[in-house]
Parts: structure tokens; sequence; C-alpha cells
């Protein structure tokens, strides 16, 4: 007599894969966590490189204020105002985490300030100095020569005349500027000869002389007329009062 076989059902309890909507949709939710922990980690790194960039701006102002007090005169550079930091160095306090020049692996790094500075100062040069303060050519370059890597744009060296006009407003000007966590606006190719270090919008911290720091908004196309000199001095970074030019 032959036996019967019994025909099992498929267990009801083996695995089931993924469907390819369910896959779409776990990738899609990994790629949102991702975007979301990715912007966080951004905030978190430029508020603390604006927390950074503020410690140091007080400390340059501070040393600042302590050389013209020792010597009775504006130091004619950064470099010159070292050993009148709050710790007497590093020198590392002149420099902006967000300048770009720590993310270059070349070995001639320029930063910011090196660059930018000298732009500030309209007819810039030996022959437009007109009053050197140090009674020499020789002595006044030595004196605004920058020996130092830094990051902020200063109006120290500027001409006694411009250096007066925003030494009128007292501890309200801004000795040491960042403009380093906003945008430059591009240079037009028809203007070869446009200050582009100078074509700024966005965010500048302004340190005051009486150790304080300031946010601003700036916007700042550059000037167009080149003709007159101190035209192009950028007031709007260093006062709210927008000097005229006398």
């Amino acid at each position: 007599m032959l036996g019967c076989c019994s025909i099992r059902e498929p267990s009801q309890r083996r695995g089931r894969g993924f469907t390819i909507v369910e896959l779409l949709t776990v990738i899609a939710v990994m790629a949102v966590m991702a975007t979301l922990v990715s912007s966080a980690l951004a905030n978190a790194r430029l508020r603390s490189e604006q927390m950074t960039c503020f410690g140091n701006l007080r400390q340059v102002v501070q040393a600042i204020e302590m050389y013209s007090r020792d010597t009775g005169k504006r130091p004619r550079s950064l470099s010159r105002v070292i050993q009148h930091l709050p710790n007497q160095g590093p020198s590392n306090v002149f420099v902006c985490p967000s300048d770009p020049a720590l993310r270059r692996t070349i070995t001639t790094n320029l930063f910011w300030g090196n660059v930018a500075n000298a732009s500030q100062e309209p007819w810039a040069g030996q022959n437009d100095l007109r009053d050197p303060e140090s009674g020499s050519w020789t002595a006044e370059l030595a004196e605004v020569n920058e020996t130092e890597p830094f990051s902020y744009l200063h109006p120290l060296s500027w001409r006694r005349a411009a250096w007066q006009r925003l030494g009128v407003l007292g501890t309200d000007a801004g000795t040491v500027i960042c403009q380093l966590h906003g945008v430059r606006v591009p240079t037009p190719a028809a203007v070869p000869n446009f200050k582009h270090y100078l074509q700024y919008e966005g965010l500048v911290f302004r340190a005051l002389r009486d150790g304080s720091v300031v946010k601003r908004r700036v916007f700042r196309p550059g000037s167009m007329g080149e003709g007159s000199p101190g035209s192009d001095y950028p007031w709007e970074f260093y006062s709210d009062a927008l000097l005229p030019v006398r």
C-alpha cells in the first residue's frame, strides 16, 4: 500500500526582504539626517571661528592701546605691538581661523591682512606718504613694515591726516577689523585697477578703541573715482559715521 505524501505550505516566519520603495525611503531619510548633521557641524564651526576671532580682536586692540600709552604714538604696524599682547605673544592672535591661507598647502601662505591691508591706503607708496612721522623715508618704511603674518585690517599705517580724521571719533573708532566672515565682490573686468580686496559685502567685526567688538553689515562696492587722493579710504569698515574726505 502506497503511503501518501503531505505538501507543506511555506513557513510564514521566513524573513522577507525590503522592497524598492522601502529601500529608497531609508536612503532618503539617511540623506536628510546626514545633511542636518553636516549643517549643524558647519554652523558650530562657524560660531567657534567667530568667537576665536572676537577674542583675537580684543587682545590686539588692547595691545595697540597699551603701546600708545607707553610710547605716546600709534604703532605703525601690528608687528610692533607683539610685546604688548596680554600674554606677550603668540603672534597667532593676529590670525583669524577663517583666513583662507590656513587651508592652503603651499609654503608661501599669504594671510589676508598681509595681502589686503596695503590696498586700504589710496595712492600708497613712498612718494605719496608726504608726511613721514619718523623723520625720514627709511625710518618711515621701517615703521610700517610688517614682519608677522596677520589676517586683520587696520588703519595704523594710514597717512597722518587720514588717521586724525578717524581719531576724532575717540573710542567709537574702529582700530582693527576682520572682513573674513563675508564675501568679496568680484572685480569688474573692465576696471583693471579696481582695488578688489576692498570690494566687499557681509559681516565685519570691528574692534573699537575701548576694547569692545561690534558686528556690522557692510556693503562696499568700492570707489570708481580714483582721481582724487584720499577718495577711497574704507571709512565704513571703521566707523558708522561714514566720515567724508576733507
